[in-house]
């Protein structure tokens, strides 16, 4: 019953600790105003709200006094809160003196002890929002200009996960840390440790609080922290007990960040470790994109010179960028007739090449020997041309091939059976060949995810 009264009282420090700051701050605005304003006598003013300062100082110091009895707290800045808040107590009740004329002095020295008061009580007001709400509790969600002015690390932990490629995204430092930042470390920093538990960094989370380890990778719901943010808000458990609760995304994350090992390097980058619920929660709340991704956007390539583009150009070939922060490029032949000379220009860029039409220009068997070396090429169209079985063996070796557009070329049942085996080739156009209905079905029935499409014999 004692331990509830103590806990009870404790709990008011808050409310009454503004008190005699209010006080003490009119005292010196009063002070300053006298400064100007001499002909009116402020001193009954400035003595009446320093004597209720110092009543409510000393209020504020013997209910913080209780506060400090749950423990919980950094010691080294408890101290100094607590001793620089007896200290103003003090300077208050001599101002009061010294304003009242119960003691005669120098008037320097009243305006030096007030000066000393509202110092004092600014520092004691600042460690008591460090014990309360952790170090950075000023600076956390200040611009970026604040945070360069006043020394502090504009990344921390308040990662921008746009800027971070997705592949390299882990779950506890990017996504996980920020949530505790932003709802738990107020009660849980280096300042505040509520129930011996740190929740500033991996290393303190793994290590749990005075009754041992929060996490539970077997079943994490059961987990001494998942628990506490799941309890119903009205229970005395709940936690956060004060500020926005996690909500049901957060919670998801770190179910399954905790059922996957709560490691410090797991990552999001699988899509076949995350149930549906789950990527939506990520594709809504965190803008990552789940969907697959075509293989010329995974490659890092060198950009092309202006002088190569230049001189494919010249060459009589249109070049577009795959996109804005891409080095892939799509290339077509503008011209009727594509020569020796202009198809060997091609291995200019055969790492940037990913798309590739050369369609009704006399392109030639062999000059699929050259396009065999773009090892990047992902779609190709040589429609139109003369284009046979013996030239198409050359593709073969084209490991990232997805689309090929053999339309209107001299392609029958042998060529498509050694077309058909590429394992990334989706789709094939086969209009306008010799290869049979038969055959397709032949084809079909060995493959999962090729499509062939045209009007077949």
């Amino acid at each position: 019953m004692g331990d509830n009264i103590i806990v009870f009282l404790g709990r008011f420090h808050p409310l009454v600790v503004h008190l005699p700051i209010g006080f003490l701050l009119m005292a010196g605005l009063l002070q300053l105003f006298a400064a100007k304003k001499k002909t009116i006598n402020f001193n009954p003013a400035i003595a009446f709200t320093l004597f209720w300062g110092t009543l409510a100082s000393i209020g504020a110091v013997a209910i913080g006094w209780l506060l400090s009895l749950q423990g919980g707290y950094d010691a080294e800045t408890l101290f100094w809160h607590k001793w620089l808040g007896i200290l103003v107590t003090v300077l208050s009740f001599l101002g009061w003196v010294l304003k009242t004329e119960r003691i005669k002095v120098h008037k320097s020295v009243f305006t030096w002890i007030l000066g000393s008061i509202i110092v004092l009580v600014s520092v004691s007001g600042h460690l008591g929002g460090s014990l309360t709400h952790g170090d950075t509790y000023l600076t956390l969600y200040a611009p970026n200009f604040i945070k360069v002015l006043a020394g502090v690390d504009t990344d921390g932990n308040k990662f921008i996960l746009k800027k971070i490629h997705q592949d390299s995204i882990k779950v506890f430092p990017h996504i996980i840390q920020p949530i505790l930042e932003s709802k738990c470390t107020s009660c849980h920093n280096p300042n505040k440790k509520k129930g011996g538990l740190l929740l500033t960094s991996y290393k303190e989370f793994i290590k749990g609080g005075d009754n041992g380890s929060i996490t539970d990778t077997k079943s994490p719901l059961k987990s001494e922290f998942l628990n506490r943010v799941t309890l119903p808000k009205a229970h005395k458990k709940f936690m956060p007990p004060r500020g926005a609760a996690l909500n049901f995304g957060e919670i998801q994350i770190i179910e399954w960040w905790m059922k996957n090992g709560a490691d410090s390097i797991s990552e999001f980058s699988n899509i076949n470790d995350l149930d549906k619920n789950l990527v939506n929660t990520l594709i809504r709340d965190y803008n990552l994109d789940y969907n697959p991704k075509p293989y010329y956007e995974k490659v890092k390539v060198d950009a092309l010179s202006p002088e190569t583009i230049n001189e494919l150009e010249k060459n009589n070939y249109s070049i577009n960028f795959m996109g804005e922060n891409s080095n892939m490029i799509s290339v077509t032949f503008k011209g009727k007739t594509i020569s020796d000379e202009q198809i060997t220009k091609l291995l200019l860029a055969k790492e940037q090449i990913t798309w590739l039409k050369l369609s009704d220009c006399n392109l030639k068997d062999s000059h699929l020997k050259i396009i065999s070396e773009f090892i990047h090429l992902t779609r190709l169209n040589i429609h139109s041309n003369a284009i046979t079985n013996d030239g198409l063996q050359e593709l073969k070796v084209l490991q990232n091939i997805n689309s090929i557009n053999l339309y209107n070329n001299k392609i029958s049942n042998s060529g498509l059976t050694d077309i058909a085996i590429l394992q990334s080739l989706r789709k094939l156009y086969v209009w306008k060949t010799d290869i049979t209905s038969l055959e397709i079905s032949d084809i079909l029935q060995k493959t999962k995810n090729l499509e062939i499409i045209g009007q077949l014999n």
